[in-house]
């Protein structure tokens, strides 16, 4: 299973072998959630949590 570090804390953050640039993987030591920004090496980034919130704001209606 294909490992990168988590920018973090440095972590090791293991990604499932079918995972696409863009999912969301969280650390397991930190539970940051990092977005996989490459695939070989496996590079991770931090979500950072205004991106989260505009993701649920799409889905909702009001």
């Amino acid at each position: 299973m294909p490992t990168g570090n988590c920018p973090e804390c440095d972590a090791d953050v293991h990604v499932d072998t079918d995972a696409d640039k863009g999912d969301i993987v969280s650390c397991e030591e930190c539970g940051t959630d990092l977005e996989i920004v490459g695939l070989d090496p496996v590079e991770l980034d931090i979500v950072e949590e205004d991106e989260l919130d505009d993701d649920m704001d799409e889905d909702e209606d009001y």
